[in-house]
């Protein structure tokens, strides 16, 4: 047995409402959950050496925090450090911007007001002198630079909320990141379901010829589709590789197997041959450098395989 110890890094402030999962990296069964300190450190003592993935969750937040494969040595401790992004926390205030004192503004534009007054009374004929005139053509002056004052005061330049456009740019910045992790969420769910159906038509091919799946000529086949099933956490293009090179290795023997069956002329075309030669040409087919391109390739498969997502798990 063998010890792990982790330290969880990046944003202290949500160390005490976050759980540890320590999963099967294969069956994604919860091995371990533990809660670290107040300081990020979590002990997780007496576990087998081996391979597991690491899944730190917090309430809050519908998918993970973070997600990663680690594996515990056999001999001494184990020391893992992962960090965080604390921007998956984000939840700025709106900021609360002062109201813009306008006293000034309103005595300047009254002072404006009675000092032109005087200049209403004028009648037909009556001379305008210099003064007044200077007096009217300040007024102008005073008003338009008050007004301009205004302008600044009430709508800043370029936009009259900053607070509120800085507040939408991370609930769209939080929105997208969500929207990224149930697109991961989603790819990775549709990988379990097309390697179940894939674990599914080898295990009938096999039936279907008289072979032990626990046997060595069994195992070539299941054992690809379970190194397969290992690689369903991993990034698109990785695992779209891993999926062309499962279905040419598995196209090659299915040759060899139909080249041993060639005295019975009904087995190359029963079912479950038709089955798995049909999704073996789609599988090589997969160069989903992306997850919404994996999500659309998956639907392909799922129109042309046919059969809900409920039916192959009821097999």
């Amino acid at each position: 047995m063998s010890d792990l110890t982790m330290s969880i890094l990046g944003f202290p402030a949500v160390n005490r409402d976050l759980s540890v999962q320590l999963l099967d990296p294969v069956t994604q069964n919860v091995v371990r959950t533990v809660t670290p300190f107040l300081d990020g450190t979590v002990r997780v003592p007496n576990i087998d050496p081996g391979a597991y993935e690491i899944s730190v969750v917090h309430p809050n937040l519908v998918t993970p925090v973070l997600r990663r494969p680690i594996r515990v040595l056999p001999v001494g401790d184990t020391n893992v450090t992962v960090l965080i992004d604390p921007s998956r926390f984000r939840n700025t205030p709106i900021e609360d911007i002062p109201d813009a004192n306008l006293t000034p503004v309103t005595d300047m534009t009254k002072s404006i007001a009675e000092t032109v007054t005087a200049l209403g009374t004028k009648v037909p004929g009556e001379a305008i002198k210099a003064q007044d005139w200077n007096t009217l053509a300040n007024g102008v002056r005073d008003l338009s630079n008050t007004t301009s004052e205004l302008t600044q005061l009430v709508s800043p330049i370029g936009h009259d909320h900053p607070e509120l456009v800085a507040k939408m740019n991370e609930m769209q910045t939080n929105f997208q990141t969500l929207l990224d992790s149930l697109t991961q969420a989603l790819a990775e769910l549709q990988r379990q379901i097309q390697t179940l159906r894939l674990q599914k038509q080898v295990h009938d091919l096999l039936d279907h010829a008289a072979i032990d799946p626990n046997s060595a000529q069994g195992r070539e086949f299941t054992g690809l589709v379970d190194t397969l099933a290992g690689k369903v956490t991993d990034p698109p293009t990785s695992f779209s590789r891993g999926t062309r090179d499962a279905a040419v290795q598995l196209s090659t023997k299915l040759e060899t197997l139909l080249d041993s069956k060639s005295a019975d002329p009904n087995f190359a075309t029963s079912d479950p041959v038709t089955q798995i030669s049909t999704s073996l040409d789609l599988l090589k087919t997969n160069r989903a450098s992306t997850y919404d391109a994996e999500i659309s390739f998956n639907h392909k498969v799922d129109r042309t395989m046919g059969g809900s997502a409920i039916d192959i798990l009821k097999r």
